[in-house]
């Protein structure tokens, strides 16, 4: 099926219409407060007999087209991007509730990147200009700035394991690498075709050791994601992440845009490290 045509939007083009959010991982945030309670099973009838369960399979064409995604967003070397997404948080009592966010994305591959998460609990922007990271709470009037590693994956990487920072859809960053998604699957098919946004769509079902995922990958020539589901299967409640993404092929990125300049009343503080230096023993 066609692409369908770009659309030029405040002089930028548009890749993908209006639509958002991929992590095959839930946020720090959604992993923190996820609290496994305990639910005990209805009480069911013996079976006659126990039927075994299905044995999973896995298409190698739906592995491939994941990987041809994968490769053609890890080749974008500079672009926007724009999310929407909700996950669920386990409660003490076992309640699921529900939290929406949304994120906006500025990427200059190797080095450069601005993100800028806001949902029902927080907000906070990330600048890391290839040096260092700033991670800023514009609510709370503080700001952190951190040493970070020379290039996005490693930044993300590191500050992940030894701040225990998770930046929301850093998983794109594995795309195109030994460590996305697809390399860990159990499982895998095709459902069918969608429509997400307006934008055609073929939409893609995985399943690895304890989670079970979904990607709606756009039709034609640019196979960006342009949705993404994950259930975590560990969790009694199988709590959910749902993610949808807008993509603009940006090239005119301004060196000024990877700044990060304070707000009067915002103020410097530090930042726990909780593990070793990545690459040290």
């Amino acid at each position: 099926m066609a692409a369908p045509p770009e659309v030029t939007q405040s002089g930028r083009k548009l890749m993908v219409p209006k639509i958002r959010g991929l992590v095959p991982k839930l946020t720090a945030l959604a992993a923190a407060l996820l609290i496994a309670g305990a639910v005990a099973p209805l009480d069911a009838a013996p079976r006659a007999k126990s039927v075994p369960p299905p044995v999973a399979s896995i298409d190698p064409a739906v592995v491939a087209a994941f990987d041809r995604m994968s490769e053609y967003v890890a080749g974008l070397r500079s672009f926007e991007l724009a999310t929407t997404y909700s996950f669920d948080v386990v409660a003490k009592n076992g309640q699921t509730v529900t939290v929406d966010g949304t994120g906006h994305y500025l990427v200059r591959r190797p080095d450069k990147l601005v993100a800028t998460v806001k949902n029902d609990l927080f907000a906070r922007t990330y600048v890391y200009d290839g040096k260092t990271l700033v991670i800023a709470s514009p609510d709370e009037k503080y700001y952190a700035r951190i040493a970070a590693r020379p290039t996005i994956r490693e930044m993300l990487a590191g500050a992940a394991a030894e701040h225990a920072i998770e930046i929301p859809a850093a998983d794109l960053f594995d795309l195109g690498t030994p460590a996305a998604a697809s390399k860990h699957a159990t499982g895998a098919f095709r459902v069918g075709t969608a429509t997400i946004g307006g934008v055609a769509a073929d939409h893609y079902a995985f399943r690895s050791k304890d989670r079970d995922w979904e990607v709606w990958i756009r039709s034609g020539d640019k196979p960006v994601p342009l949705k993404f589901t994950l259930v975590d299967r560990d969790q009694p409640s199988h709590p959910r992440y749902t993610v949808t993404f807008v993509w603009w092929d940006r090239s005119d990125i301004p060196d000024a845009d990877f700044v990060f300049s304070p707000a009067p009343d915002q103020k410097p503080i530090g930042i726990l490290r909780i593990g070793k230096t990545q690459g040290s023993k």
